[in-house]
């Protein structure tokens, strides 16, 4: 299987002397540069009203998944994947991988503009949002960890993702979570 490659660098211009980022896709043509931490306060000081916010950049970052996956018929998951983290990446909003455990797919989101737990809804809404998009699969998304750099979200159904979400909350590690929701181990 070959993996279809996006010309990122020609999609990404910065030109910090001038004060512009430009990124050279459909649905974004300006881009403003503003340091993680800002972006990570914005969002916490939103509120419930995060959620317009993260549906409307999943809009967007949607809409270039598309145009990534653009003229292929029946895109493999692997395409999928790629189109979709590349479409993160464009706008510096970290690298991010899916990996499957079993019946389970988990979101390995990287460098993502916060850890923080203000930062999880608005996380889970945008992946969610993004992956139903371009897949046009209703698909629901819950953190199911953290790490030093990054968090997983777990991708699924709205009862497994509530599930993740009590244990997560509890404490629980991401591999007992997900042994539970694949059968593997007791609740």
């Amino acid at each position: 299987m070959a993996t279809r490659l996006h010309p990122l660098a020609s999609a990404v211009t910065v030109d910090l002397s001038h004060g512009r980022i430009e990124l050279k896709t459909p649905s974004v043509d300006r881009a403003v540069a503003v340091p993680t931490v800002w972006l990570a306060r914005a969002i916490a000081a939103l509120g419930d009203e995060l959620v317009p916010l993260a549906k409307s950049l999943a809009d967007s970052v949607a809409n270039d998944a598309a145009i990534i996956l653009d003229g292929t018929a029946d895109p493999t998951p692997e395409e999928v994947a790629y189109a979709i983290a590349l479409a993160l990446g464009q706008r510096g909003l970290g690298t991010c991988a899916f990996e499957r455990f079993g019946d389970a797919l988990t979101l390995l989101w990287n460098s993502p503009p916060s850890t923080h737990a203000d930062f999880h809804r608005f996380a889970a809404t945008l992946v969610s949002q993004v992956v139903s998009e371009v897949t046009r699969v209703q698909t629901q998304a819950a953190v199911l960890s953290t790490h030093a750099d990054g968090i997983t979200l777990f991708l699924g159904s709205e009862a497994a993702c509530e599930l993740v979400r009590e244990r997560a909350g509890r404490g629980e590690p991401g591999p007992q979570i997900l042994a539970t929701l694949l059968g593997g181990a007791s609740a």
